[in-house]
């Protein structure tokens, strides 16, 4: 057997610990991209399977519904109370406008991991154009953060700043394509399924408070999340949604 010099054998000593010290994020990135893939076929066969709902027709005109966001209570950053008013003009044309906030807009504490300070609103509007057993529609939708964030860096210049505190103010501006179906499940209750697939713009300021005794530590933070509030400025990423909304009816089915 040939014996290999030194040399190489620490070349493939170091190919074999970076490839190892990369296996879990690898490992992680790659349940992350499973994950739009699961979700996408539970909320098919929850939504097209059903026979005791799924059959009926809204034919809803000149109507209002009230719509809740229940999952929205479950945010990874903060709770969200988020709402809002569908008109149906005839059985073919419908607007929803929602409107979400956290408890930080009205000064309650709502931040979690390393932001403090948190306050968040967001609306939504969309189109929606319904046909017997399913809609289609466009929405446009505007996210605003304002938070304090704790010992953390982010990248002006091409140089990292680590901080202590410094003020994060994030907004997003976006729009879709939207597909869903809205069943029955009382005489005045509605469930709401969809799907939808756009692009979103993001921006945002940093305003360092405290910067860091130490300029080259790691907080030990996994960035997977928190990526998004380490530069300034502009960036655009595709957006993917999915869930669910509650409809109530103001009033009798037609």
């Amino acid at each position: 057997m040939t014996k290999e010099s030194p040399i190489r054998m620490a070349i493939k000593m170091r190919d074999s610990s970076r490839w190892l010290s990369g296996w879990p994020l690898r490992r992680n990135y790659n349940h992350m991209k499973l994950k739009p893939q699961l979700l996408l076929v539970i909320f098919l066969v929850a939504t097209w399977q059903s026979k005791t709902f799924g059959q009926q027709v809204l034919d809803l005109d000149k109507t209002l519904l009230v719509k809740i966001s229940p999952l929205s209570f479950m945010e990874p950053e903060t709770i969200v109370i988020q709402g809002g008013l569908e008109y149906f003009f005839n059985p073919k044309i419908s607007i929803q406008t929602e409107l979400g906030i956290n408890g930080g807009i009205i000064g309650i504490p709502a931040g979690r991991g390393k932001n403090e300070d948190f306050s968040l609103w967001r609306s939504k509007s969309e189109i929606k154009f319904h046909q017997k057993r399913f809609y289609w529609g466009f929405e446009f939708f505007y996210v605003d953060k304002d938070f304090v964030r704790t010992d953390d860096s982010y990248t002006p210049f091409k140089q990292e700043i680590w901080f202590d505190k410094a003020r994060i103010n994030f907004q997003v501006f976006g729009t879709g394509l939207k597909f869903g179906r809205q069943d029955w499940v009382s005489d005045n209750i509605l469930v709401d399924s969809f799907v939808g697939i756009g692009i979103r713009s993001r921006y945002r300021e940093i305003e360092v408070a405290e910067l860091a005794e130490n300029q080259g530590s790691d907080f030990g933070e996994i960035r997977f999340t928190g990526d998004r509030y380490r530069f300034e400025g502009w960036d655009s990423v595709p957006q993917f949604s999915l869930g669910i909304k509650v409809g109530i009816l103001t009033g009798n089915r037609n």
